[in-house]
């Protein structure tokens, strides 16, 4: 900026308030702060298979899936990101056809869920704790898959497919107190893919008919004693949820909620349904909350009408897309290091190789 030019006979303490005045108070001169771009980039090499879980522990970004390696390091379905390399977690989880599913923090340990029939090299069916330097099991665990974790009331609360929780039979969901398994209720008719809290209650979403027995379409609520249905639920299964602004959101395959058009994704305001726009095109399969938004991501080309690839934020009346999103479907998503993190079958994010996962921030 060229200085304003003074006659020289002025004072020099005038000529100071002239030129403190030229920098500090006129809008012509204030210089603009450059706008700050952001884009999807990779974290170190990351996985060589998909991601299907994270989650924070011990100021660590946790991913979870059915990968082997993670930084080009053995990493067994397991591994942490420090935010500057990949560390893995003991041996892994290992099994038949095994993976990590469901990832949570409990009782200061973080948990993992999923297909698997040891942790740490030892006997750890489908759930397991990591206390910073070694797997345990959780009790006997279950006999099929946990697809879904949270807490509710001081307990771990796990859905999925399985009939039995440390040895007691338990329809799809069961709680863990820190010593022992037990049903909620008579559970839920059918597999339970995304669990949350939500006005105090316990919020179960999948591909069922029936929670306690009653009828409830694809999304239950449990209040400590017993099942509800969340209004008429959806038409197709659930997969994910998050709560923002006083709001339930749940995305999945559906295209109804509560008898109203939802295009894949729907708010609850705990008397009624509401679509988001016009929603997607194509199924939501994971919801998280980033910069005061709620953000999707799923296996969709458009949202809200607009192209954006797997991935869109909504800002209370529209979809806008992230960069030019990602080349194949998000599984999971999660906020580490102030920066929104993504992972699923996805190689590509912004056109840059990112591996399985990878992480929206500042260029």
């Amino acid at each position: 900026m060229q200085l304003p030019r003074f006659n020289v006979f002025i004072s020099f303490s005038f000529i100071t308030i002239m030129v403190l005045t030229a920098f500090g108070c006129s809008n012509d001169d204030k210089s603009v702060t450059p706008t700050v771009q952001w884009a999807w980039g990779p974290l170190g090499t990351g996985t060589n298979g998909t991601v299907n879980a994270l989650s924070v522990f011990d100021n660590k970004l946790i991913a979870g899936g059915s990968f082997t390696a993670a930084g080009g390091k053995s990493a067994n379905l397991i591994a942490a990101w420090d935010g500057s390399s990949w560390v893995a977690l003991g041996t892994g989880m290992a099994g038949m056809n095994s993976e990590v599913s469901a990832l949570t923090t409990f009782d200061y340990k973080l948990i993992g869920g999923g297909h698997f029939d040891t942790a740490g090299g030892v006997s750890a069916n489908n759930i397991a704790a990591w206390d910073g330097s070694s797997w345990a099991p959780l009790g006997a665990g279950m006999n099929s898959s946990v697809f879904a974790l949270t807490v509710f009331e001081n307990k771990l609360v796990a859905g999925g497919w399985f009939t039995t929780a440390g040895e007691m039979s338990a329809n799809n969901i069961a709680a863990w107190d820190g010593s022992s398994w037990a049903p909620l209720g008579e559970g839920i008719n059918g597999n339970v893919y995304a669990l949350t809290v939500f006005d105090n209650k316990l919020i179960a979403g999948g591909e069922f008919t029936t929670a306690g027995g009653v009828s409830a379409d694809n999304i239950a609520a449990w209040d400590g004693s017993s099942w509800a249905p969340t209004g008429t639920g959806m038409n197709s299964t659930v997969l994910g949820f998050t709560v923002f602004d006083d709001k339930l959101i749940a995305g999945g395959w559906f295209t109804t909620a509560g008898n109203v058009s939802a295009n894949y994704v729907a708010a609850w305001d705990g008397s009624h349904w509401s679509p988001l726009g016009t929603g997607m095109d194509n199924k939501v399969a994971v919801l998280t909350v980033f910069d005061q938004k709620p953000i999707a991501g799923g296996s969709f080309i458009t949202a809200g009408g607009v192209t954006a690839n797997n991935i869109a934020a909504w800002d209370g009346s529209n979809w806008a897309p992230l960069g030019i999103g990602m080349n194949s479907s998000v599984f999971a998503l999660t906020v580490f290091d102030n920066k929104l993190i993504a992972g699923g079958w996805l190689t590509m994010a912004d056109g840059v190789s990112v591996n399985f996962i990878t992480a929206w921030g500042p260029k």
